[in-house]
């Protein structure tokens, strides 16, 4: 690997990390307006409200780390724009991660 891919390990944790954590966030949001007020959804409103706050901050971060990247490997706007875009649907931003380490590692350049 190189130099340009030395962000790529903390990439790849984070949005491993933002991805399953926006499935949690959709999920809890369809369920706490789908159950009644007594079930673990709505009684744990609170708990979910930080769940989902850090998950705001995570995918911040990830936003830097993709920034980060995009410049270090010299991306086209289009893919750096289109690599944030798909990590906020859920499941697509799982290949979107595999999608990027691919790029970084030279397999995917003709599309970067």
């Amino acid at each position: 690997m190189s130099n340009s891919s030395g962000p790529l390990r903390p990439y790849q944790v984070v949005a491993t990390i933002v991805g399953l954590n926006l499935l949690f966030v959709v999920a809890a949001a369809v369920l706490q307006r789908t159950t009644d007020e007594q079930s673990w959804w709505n009684r744990n409103d609170g708990l979910i409200t930080v769940i989902d706050q850090v998950h705001g901050l995570l995918f911040m971060g990830l936003l830097v780390l993709i920034a980060i990247l995009s410049q270090r490997n010299r991306w086209k706007p289009a893919f750096t724009i289109t690599t944030m875009l798909l990590a906020t649907i859920p499941f697509v931003s799982f290949w979107a991660e595999r999608r990027t380490t691919k790029a970084v590692r030279g397999a995917d350049r003709s599309t970067v």
